[in-house]
This record gives structure tokens, C-alpha cells and sequence, in this order.
């Protein structure tokens, strides 16, 4: 067949117009053609086509099994959850391979696996070692300085603070509840999520707070006067109760976010450039210094250290800013700098650099209850290599 109609072909296949004879004489083409040849018109497919591919679940888990061959005791896992890391290198046109071969219901994948099983040779053997992914682990300080480790406390009652009971539900959740008598003089109470860890916290008006790694949650154990007042460290997402003569307003370093009730998420980590305060539900009031600004749903709110000035985003991506509490990592033109204290913090691991970092972004989810190794591996085909040292990955560009 001519070289000019397999580019054809293959560029009316993406865009789906192929009619089924069409399908059929690309198929068999891919049958038949020799690997090189293959490769080559992928590519070349590939560069010509600007817009991001859409694979169903299935087809994307198909390719992880592919490249990743796993146990028959882990193909389950895979084919439940969603991993389709890509970059414009290897990855995506491997991606882009099996899109195609598998659409058009072809897997003879021998010049497929040929090639991952070349790809995975550039991977360092030191990531045989592994580490595992976080889980709901959390301190709880009370009142009087003492502490209580969550992940390792009994389910059932965990003590008293005033007027208000504490307990450890069966599902991981710490619930705070008023048992009805007078408020006493206000105590106050601390959640501290540590790398690797997250937790899920019952306020004593019902709102409901998850906090992400390495943050904390700072609240009164029972909320009286005329405002509900709490102040955060890290990433923290909440579902505040609605109460109109009461606001709830969230503290982190010289910045507010006030509320009546409402779906929001806001990350302020020490080592992130950026706070984002991103708003799902109702509405929010961001204020710092002496300016303020009014967050409708959908919108971002930015603010940095550098400037005093609130920067308002319209039509953010809420499922991204929402990944990690839906268990996964979520990137969006993300430069590696950003994913490496992604998982820093989630694998509790610190993350060293040999040279400079690559410029490489990424686009693409993966889902936060695997192993470590299986995150720097799909980031490996982009040509990145890591090995990991103890409790350190070490990136050389």
C-alpha cells in the first residue's frame, strides 16, 4: 500500500471518519507491515495531530497491562482504575499505538510489547525497590498538649473535650460531637496529617474537613460566639455546614476565607509558590491585607508571597484541584518539579535532584494507591530516570 494513503488513512482514522472498509484496509495494513514501518507512520500521525487523545477506561488500562505486565492477582486492580500519564514523547505515541490498534479491533501487539519491552531497558533497575502510597494516618492533639495517634487508636470512644465527645468511626472518620450540656470555656483541638498520611474530620457543627499530607486543622471543640474559626496548614478541602448567623471562616498565615456553608478546597503549602483557594459549591469571600475578593463556583483564587494582589481564575479545572481527595494524582501541563513534591509528600520520601531538572510537563492521572514504583515508571518514558535510595529519589534529568 502507498506510503500517502496509510497517512491517509491513519489521519482520517483519528479524526473518526474511517468508514469500515476503510478500517478494515488499515488493519490489515498493520498486520502485515514490518515494525519500522509502523513506528514510522504513528509518529508521523501523531505529529500531525494537535489535539489530546481521548481513550476509553478500558483501553487505557489495556496499555498499562501492556506495558506493565503484572501477576493475574493485579490484573484486577488494573482494570479498575484509570492511569493514562502522557508526554509528546515515547509515552504518548505508544499510547497513540494502541489507541489505534485497538480501536479498529486489531491486538497483534508483538511489535508493541517489542517496543516497551526496549523503552523499559532505559529504565534504572534500581527501582526495584519500592515504596508504598500514603493512607489515613493522622495525630490528634487535645487540649492539653496530649496527643492520640489516630491510625493506631481503636474505633469507639477517644476522649472528651468540654461538652464534646470524640470517636473513631469504623470508616477511619474522627467525629466530634456536643453532648448537650453547657458550653465550658473553649478547648482547642489539632489534626496533624504527616507525609504519606490523610484524615477525615466531623466538625461539631457537621461540617465535614479532609485534610491532604502533610497539613493540619486547628478548631475549637465546640463552636460558640458569633463565628466558626479554624485555621489550616497544607491542602485542606471543606463541606461547611450552612449556618447563617454563625460564618465559618478558614485562617492560613495573613489570609481568610470566609463562608456560610459551602464545598471549597484550599492549598497553602510552604513550599508551594501559590495558595489556590478553589470553590465548588455556594460562595466565598478570599481576603489578605486589607483587599478581598467574592469566588462564585467554578473559580480560583490565587495569591503568593510576592504580591498583595488576589487573582480570581474563572472555569478552573475543579476535578484536578479535587484529585487527590478522589484518590489521584492529577496533572495538567505540570512541570516535574511540582509532581516530584506530589509525591514527596504523599510517599513520604524527599526528592533529590543530579543536574537540572528536566523541562519535561506532563499531562494525565494516576491513580494514589499505588506503589511509588509505578508512578516513576510511567514518568520514566518521557526519559526522566530516577532511582531510590532508602527514603529518598534521587532525579537525574
Amino acid at each position: 500500500m502507498h506510503w500517502n494513503r496509510i497517512n491517509f488513512l491513519t489521519e482520517k482514522f483519528f479524526r473518526n471518519a474511517c468508514s469500515e472498509a476503510e478500517k478494515q484496509e488499515l488493519a490489515l495494513w498493520i498486520k502485515e507491515n514490518p515494525d519500522d514501518q509502523l513506528s514510522l507512520i504513528l509518529e508521523n500521525a501523531w505529529d500531525n495531530f494537535d489535539t489530546e487523545i481521548k481513550m476509553p477506561e478500558h483501553s487505557s488500562d489495556r496499555i498499562l497491562n501492556t506495558i506493565f505486565p503484572e501477576k493475574e492477582a493485579t490484573i484486577a486492580y488494573e482494570y479498575s482504575q484509570e492511569a493514562d500519564i502522557s508526554s509528546r514523547q515515547l509515552w504518548a505515541k505508544i499510547a497513540v499505538a494502541a489507541a489505534l490498534i485497538m480501536a479498529i479491533g486489531i491486538y497483534w501487539w508483538s511489535g508493541i510489547r517489542e517496543k516497551n519491552k526496549m523503552a523499559m531497558k532505559n529504565i534504572p533497575s534500581t527501582l526495584v525497590a519500592d515504596l508504598p502510597p500514603g493512607g489515613n494516618k493522622a495525630i490528634l492533639t487535645l487540649g492539653d498538649g496530649s496527643n492520640i495517634i489516630l491510625d493506631s487508636a481503636g474505633n469507639g470512644n477517644l476522649a472528651s473535650q468540654g461538652n464534646t465527645n470524640i470517636t473513631k468511626s469504623g470508616t477511619g472518620q474522627l467525629i466530634y460531637k456536643s453532648n448537650n450540656t453547657a458550653a465550658e470555656a473553649v478547648v482547642f483541638n489539632t489534626v496533624t496529617t504527616p507525609k504519606g498520611g490523610q484524615y477525615h474530620i466531623v466538625l461539631p457543627d457537621g461540617s465535614k474537613v479532609w485534610l491532604n499530607a502533610a497539613s493540619s486543622l486547628r478548631f475549637p471543640t465546640a463552636f460558640i460566639g458569633k463565628e466558626r474559626r479554624v485555621e489550616i496548614t497544607g491542602e485542606v478541602y471543606f463541606e461547611v455546614a450552612h449556618n447563617t448567623k454563625m460564618p465559618f471562616i478558614v485562617k492560613t498565615g495573613e489570609t481568610e476565607v470566609a463562608v456560610l456553608g459551602t464545598h471549597f478546597n484550599v492549598m497553602a503549602y510552604a513550599d508551594e509558590k501559590v495558595m489556590k483557594t478553589t470553590l465548588m459549591e455556594g460562595s466565598v469571600k478570599i481576603s489578605r491585607s486589607g483587599k478581598s475578593a467574592m469566588l462564585a463556583p467554578g473559580q480560583q483564587a490565587r495569591l503568593t508571597s510576592s504580591s498583595e494582589n488576589i487573582r480570581v481564575l474563572d472555569h478552573v479545572d475543579t476535578d484536578k484541584e479535587m484529585a487527590w481527595k478522589t484518590g489521584y494524582f492529577q496533572f495538567e501541563d505540570d512541570n516535574l518539579e511540582s509532581i516530584m513534591r506530589q509525591v514527596s509528600r504523599w510517599y513520604d520520601v524527599d526528592i533529590a535532584y543530579e543536574g537540572n531538572a528536566s523541562r519535561e510537563h506532563f499531562t494525565g492521572r494516576l491513580p494514589r494507591n499505588a506503589n511509588v514504583s509505578k508512578v516513576l515508571k510511567i514518568l520514566s518514558l518521557s526519559g526522566v530516570k530516577f532511582r531510590i535510595e532508602g527514603k529518598s529519589i534521587i532525579v537525574t534529568p
